[in-house]
């Protein structure tokens, strides 16, 4: 069979603009920058915040918030509160839970708890070992429900870029498996839902995902969800490869079942849409508040 090569770096040459950001975005460092800056104030100033081991690895830790029950009133302070997990982006291969402390300080105050998933980063680790590190950190998350005083039948997953894929494969496993219940919502955003694009990128020179690994780590390709429902969010400004996956997975997870919204943020990019999840004016924390206390 003859091979049409320029067909062939078309194709390479277009998921590779799609894909690789870093050389489009150079304001994501200022924009990073801020984060770590709110961030780093945000846990200077909250006694009670601490951060619990799930793995050998130091990565492997969850930054528990507690809700600020005080501030929710007095009849919230007797009942477990309801849960936020976010689940931090990076392409499997950069960043830190930590950037991203800053998100939890208006949920908090709102009596919502938040729990920042660290995780192990490529090409230390393959992809299917990252979703096994996080399912382990909301099985011990499920597991300390009474101690840490939140509500496993009150949860909402949220995650950004390749966190939105980790947050999308969790809510295909059976919640039992994971010992808890099944989610409340989950919020994927700016998500990559169908991995084997990413085969021709310089994304994979880190990563290393096969194609076996980049169709069983696909969303878009479960069969089944355990969420009650998906507000999955990407940015206007972003590339039409984000974009159109977050359309193409919105319609699986509706044809598996599964109810599903699109939201298309107005003016975002890849990079700053998580304020909209972080500030209590927008659209996505808003969708968390009224999921999760009404």
């Amino acid at each position: 069979m003859e091979v049409d090569a320029h067909s062939i770096v078309e194709l390479m040459q277009k998921q590779e603009y799609n894909y690789s950001l870093r050389p489009r975005h150079p304001e994501r460092e200022s924009i990073y920058a801020d984060y770590r800056t709110r961030s780093e104030r945000f846990r200077s100033q909250l006694a009670d915040w601490k951060s619990i081991p799930y793995g050998a690895s130091e990565r492997c830790v969850i930054d528990w918030f507690p809700a600020q029950k005080e501030r929710a009133g007095a009849d919230a302070a007797q009942e477990p509160t309801p849960l936020l997990v976010f689940i931090h982006g990076g392409f499997w291969r950069a960043l830190d839970h930590r950037l991203f402390s800053c998100i939890a300080e208006e949920y908090v105050k709102r009596g919502i708890a938040v729990a920042m998933v660290g995780y192990q980063l490529a090409p230390a680790v393959r992809v299917t070992d990252i979703l096994e590190q996080v399912s382990n950190a909301m099985r011990l998350l499920n597991t300390q429900a009474k101690t840490l005083h939140f509500d496993p039948r009150r949860v909402c997953i949220s995650g950004h870029s390749a966190g939105g894929q980790l947050a999308a494969m969790l809510s295909g496993i059976p919640p039992e498996t994971l010992g808890g219940y099944p989610l409340v919502s989950v919020l994927p955003i700016s998500g990559v839902f169908s991995l084997s694009p990413l085969l021709l990128t310089t994304v994979n020179h880190d990563v290393r995902m096969t194609l076996d690994e980049a169709l069983r780590m696909s969303p878009s390709r479960l069969p089944r969800f355990y969420s009650k429902q998906f507000f999955v969010a990407v940015g206007e400004r972003e590339t039409e490869g984000f974009i159109q996956q977050s359309r193409d997975f919105v319609a699986a997870a509706q044809g598996t079942g599964a109810s599903a919204a699109l939201h298309i943020v107005s003016a975002r990019t890849h990079f700053d849409i998580l304020e909209e999840l972080a500030n209590p004016d927008f659209t996505l924390f808003q969708h968390v508040q009224e999921q999760l206390l009404t």
